[in-house]
């Protein structure tokens, strides 16, 4: 159980490490255009940053020991390391390059593309908090927790990784938000580190995680319906 030191340390993380990581964040984007006037940076970095003090907010209060759980990011299987850096190597490219790309020009995305952009993120965030609320388990690394069980309904009626399902939406409508086509086009190569991952995650929840295997011959798609 979350005690008051640890509601201290999940605040400090919400109200300092997060948005000082977020300026941050928004200060390579503006670096990278060569221009503070890129606006599709300031609006995705204020979007990002009323999120997550929203919903870390409401964490807080109703559910802390999830967010204690979710801070943890060692990953325990040596497959999983090597597909966090495959996955840390693309997506740190794909943090420059809208910027990059605003700077020189390569794309010309227009104004009603970069909000539809960012109304899917939106829409894909929620949809993680949905897995969020339906599943207290999930967790950042590929572990079985003591007193799981197997989660069968909500989005995981559908598909076995609902939350790696909404990346494959979140982060090329983050890229496009920002107004980058190539950006766009380089998160969609997180598929490969995500199927690398799904299947040794698989592998240890069919070991470790009573009834896995049996939700499995239920649910048969993992990452898209009615196709993987």
């Amino acid at each position: 159980m979350a005690g008051a030191q640890d509601i201290v340390r999940l605040r400090r993380v919400l109200f300092v490490r997060l948005p000082t990581g977020l300026a941050v964040l928004l200060g390579i984007w503006l670096a990278a255009a060569g221009d503070t006037g890129y606006w599709q940076a300031w609006m995705v970095s204020a979007t990002i940053l009323g999120l997550v003090l929203a919903v870390g907010t409401f964490f807080i209060r109703t559910d802390p020991d999830f967010l204690l759980h979710r801070l943890q990011f060692r990953e325990k299987e040596a497959a999983q390391k090597k597909v966090v850096r495959i996955w840390s190597f693309l997506f740190l490219v794909a943090l420059v390059l809208p910027g990059l790309d605003v700077r020189f020009g390569w794309s010309n995305v227009p104004a009603w593309l970069c909000l539809t952009g960012l109304v899917l993120m939106v829409a894909a965030y929620m949809f993680v908090i949905w897995v969020f609320r339906t599943n207290r388990y999930a967790s950042r690394i590929v572990e079985v927790q003591a007193g799981q069980t197997v989660i069968s309904s909500g989005p995981y009626a559908v598909v076995r990784h609902p939350m790696y399902s909404a990346q494959l939406v979140m982060l090329p409508a983050w890229m496009l938000a920002l107004g980058s086509w190539w950006g766009a086009a380089l998160v969609v190569w997180i598929v490969l580190p995500l199927v690398l991952r799904i299947h040794n995650e698989e592998d240890v929840l069919r070991k470790d995680l009573q009834g896995y295997a049996e939700y499995c011959g239920r649910v048969h798609y993992r990452l898209i319906p009615g196709i993987w």
